[in-house]
């Protein structure tokens, strides 16, 4: 029998393991994981990887320049006509008559335009001074780390909000659990007062208020909900997902530290001001790019060649090898005109720098501040939850004992109710901050 009982049990308890999951589960996720989520699954973050990629892509074509450049060629001509001298048949009867032999290395027949010929080539190209390419390509390289480096302010920016979207609702399951509780108090005083009233000590009115407040009880629980939901579906579709996910923020950090030593620790850290230092590098390379196009390129390139007819050496094939020296003199006024730009690129980089050192202060100044305003809010908040549960017990034991009335317990009731949804905000508004401070600085989640 008690076999039985255990192989029934066991059979339940799989039964129960093996259930499709309901509609309002929700998967949970700690915060490193929703973020190593991110990096992997962020379309965001796709698309800023994918123009770090280009930007190196960009790094192998401005390199093209100064690497040996090798080709291969064949073809085929066909002549109208054919044009060729027979030594031996011109020049054979005139040694014969004289009675010398031919000359040793006397060609054969010297072919000035053959009927047809198939040739074959190859060549090799090498840059052997090309000051301007390597200004280029060390421009190109500052452009590659700006991507870089505006890929991590991206990824920075995302994290942060990740961050505080855990925070935002978490905030919001704090209110849905603060509205479960007004729900509970309100049923509570509703059974409360139907029981007073039948027994003859509170009029019928008392009910009905008690009934109403019931009603908006789980109004605010509906939308309490609704909004928890939704928030969670922004954390989903912000790791990529069509689904609501809940993810568990991690505690807030200390950050009392003054707000000058945060700006600096800011400005040393965000990658803001990593790719703006190389966006005034890449100008300034452009600008060097510029004025090392005045000077001449100098290069080396060698050809092998062969064909099926002989060349008017008498071989098939050949090699030859050549020194190229160009020294542009006169091109329009690109040069100049490329200096002028990449000169104004540099100076607006410089000034935009400036101006994102300013907004960074700024902003770590902001939200430093809103951290110190959101704690002694959630203190205060703290505070007035507490007294608001002590003035709702008072009222609520004092009621059920026939000293007050039904209004004073709907008010303290009312009054609890708004103060756990001010600590729950008063929370959420904490964790948003800190992250904000996080981000400002540019301290990782």
């Amino acid at each position: 029998m008690l076999e039985t009982k255990t192989l029934v049990l066991s059979l339940f308890l799989l039964a129960l393991a093996a259930r499709p999951a309901r509609a309002d589960e929700v998967r949970t996720l700690s915060l490193a994981e929703a973020l190593r989520m991110l990096e992997s699954q962020s379309f965001v973050l796709a698309e800023a990887k994918s123009r770090v990629e280009q930007a190196r892509a960009l790094v192998g074509q401005a390199t093209s320049p100064l690497l040996p450049q090798v080709a291969a060629a064949g073809g085929y001509v066909r002549n109208s006509d054919e044009a060729k001298v027979g030594f031996r048949e011109t020049f054979g009867p005139i040694f014969s008559g004289i009675g010398q032999p031919m000359p040793e290395g006397m060609p054969g027949t010297l072919y000035i335009q053959p009927i047809g010929v198939w040739t074959v080539s190859a060549s090799a190209k090498v840059p052997l001074v090309v000051p301007s390419a390597w200004a280029e390509r060390k421009a190109a390289e500052r452009a590659s780390e700006a991507a870089a480096a505006s890929l991590g302010a991206v990824r920075l920016g995302l994290r942060a909000a990740l961050a505080q979207a855990a925070w935002a609702a978490a905030a919001a399951e704090d209110v849905v659990a603060a509205s479960e509780r007004a729900v509970v108090l309100a049923e509570e005083h509703r059974r409360t007062s139907a029981r007073m009233h039948e027994a003859g000590e509170t009029a019928a009115l008392s009910v009905l208020k008690a009934e109403t407040e019931v009603v908006r009880r789980q109004s605010d629980l509906l939308r309490a909900r609704a909004d928890l939901s939704r928030a969670r579906l922004a954390i989903g579709v912000l790791l990529g997902k069509s689904l609501p996910l809940r993810v568990l923020p991690d505690p807030v950090p200390d950050t009392a530290a003054p707000s000058e030593i945060l700006v600096r620790e800011a400005l040393e850290q965000r990658p803001e001001v990593a790719a703006s230092l190389a966006k005034i590098r890449a100008a300034d390379a452009w600008t060097l790019s510029a004025r090392l196009r005045l000077l001449p390129q100098l290069s080396g390139s060698a050809a092998a060649f062969a064909s099926d007819m002989p060349y008017p050496t008498g071989e098939k094939q050949g090699w030859r090898l050549t020194v190229d020296l160009m020294w542009p003199l006169f091109d329009g006024g690109y040069r100049g005109s490329k200096r002028a730009e990449s000169a104004a690129e540099g100076q607006g980089a410089r000034a935009a720098a400036e101006a994102q050192r300013l907004s960074i202060a700024q902003e770590v100044a902001d939200a430093a501040r809103d951290v110190q305003v959101a704690k002694e809010r959630l203190r205060l908040a703290e505070q007035q939850a507490k007294f608001a549960a002590e003035a709702a017990a008072s009222a609520n034991r004092t009621f059920a004992a026939g000293v007050t009335g039904s209004l004073e317990v709907l008010d303290a009731n009312d009054r609890l109710y708004l103060a756990d949804v001010a600590l729950a905000e008063a929370r959420g508004r904490l964790g948003v901050a800190s992250a904000a401070l996080s981000k400002a600085v540019g301290r990782d989640f």
